[in-house]
């Protein structure tokens, strides 16, 4: 999880990996132990070493313990699904959130009517968790300290955005069984894409402002590029982190439509760079991605990370396949 600077549905209030850890301990190519296992929230004394070693996917050291920040247990949590049109409309909803609850939403989560459909067809003990069917979801997620406030701040913001012609359709969990409905249509987005046939997954992230515009744009480039094949968004949005997969069309070639991957990737990929975004929002590079990395790395970047490699593993034992 450090290695790879994982990240996941909190991310929005609590942070990436690299937020959250404080020392590390960890075994360096050459053997040697780096203890590093501060607790210090400051620390100005030279280069931030820990740092290095997240998010490293292995490469400059094994990490073998580390210091991690603690939270406050939450007294009142909210959770609701949302119906809107537009993406657009989920990121003004987005800020509506923030702005009500003062740093409170844990979690938001968009997601097209596409997957929620695969979910539905799919995955066992899934029920639609509107009346309605949208061709936009949100879960959202409001914590608070306070006993109630979070259930008394989704229904303001419910209500406001109501009146504010943002949302079209809502539901706030009753109970724990619901509440664990709602997250299961969320989770079960990627599981649900396998029957379906393969396709080209993506995860990207772009400025949390700009995320509409990128799906709008990407939407539209990949139907110049594969007409017929079926876009599938979810993800992060509170956190411009999106899971973007495009899937064979029905019906379609299979194997000509995998064999079509890296191409159709780097389609999506530059409509990224466009935005100043990120080809591997929160799984690393890894294999398959370091090659594509260099397209949109300067040199500048990529010298310096061989040069930090270099120095710290100069035979390039660990995890020797990835990052350059």
């Amino acid at each position: 999880v450090i290695s790879t600077n994982a990240g996941g549905t909190a991310v929005l209030r609590y942070g990436m990996m690299r937020d959250l850890v404080l020392g590390l301990e960890a075994v360096l190519p050459n053997g040697e132990i780096f203890h590093g296992l501060k607790r210090l929230r400051k620390d100005n004394t030279g280069y931030d070493l820990k740092q290095l070693l997240i998010g490293a996917e292995g490469t400059l050291g094994i990490v073998t313990a580390a210091s991690l920040k603690l939270f406050p247990v939450m007294r009142s949590r909210a959770t609701a699904m949302v119906g809107l049109e537009t993406p657009h409309a989920a990121i003004e909803l987005l800020a509506r959130a923030k702005a009500e609850t003062g740093g409170g939403v844990e979690a938001f989560e968009l997601m097209k009517r596409l997957g929620m459909e695969f979910v539905l067809r799919h995955i066992p003990d899934t029920r639609q968790p509107l009346d309605s069917t949208p061709p936009w979801y949100v879960l959202i997620e409001l914590v608070s300290g306070e006993p109630g406030a979070a259930e008394a701040a989704m229904e303001r913001l419910l209500s406001d955005a109501f009146e504010a012609g943002l949302i079209i359709d809502a539901a706030i969990a009753q109970n724990a069984a619901q509440r664990a409905g709602f997250w299961k249509v969320r989770e079960e987005q990627s599981a649900a894409q396998k029957p379906e046939g393969g396709g080209w997954k993506h995860d990207v992230s772009v400025p949390v402002s700009r995320i509409a515009e990128f799906l709008d744009e990407a939407t539209a480039a990949v139907e110049r590029f594969a007409p017929g094949a079926r876009v599938s968004a979810f993800g992060h949005v509170g956190d411009g982190n999106m899971h973007y997969d495009i899937l064979c069309p029905p019906g379609g070639d299979l194997q000509a439509f995998l064999g079509q991957w890296m191409e159709g990737s780097r389609v999506v990929h530059d409509v990224v760079a466009t935005y100043d975004g990120s080809i591997s929002a929160e799984h690393g590079l890894g294999r398959l991605k370091t090659d594509e990395a260099r397209r949109y790395k300067t040199p500048v970047e990529i010298a310096a990370m061989q040069a930090i490699r270099a120095a710290l593993d100069p035979q390039r034992i660990m995890n020797p396949s990835v990052l350059f």
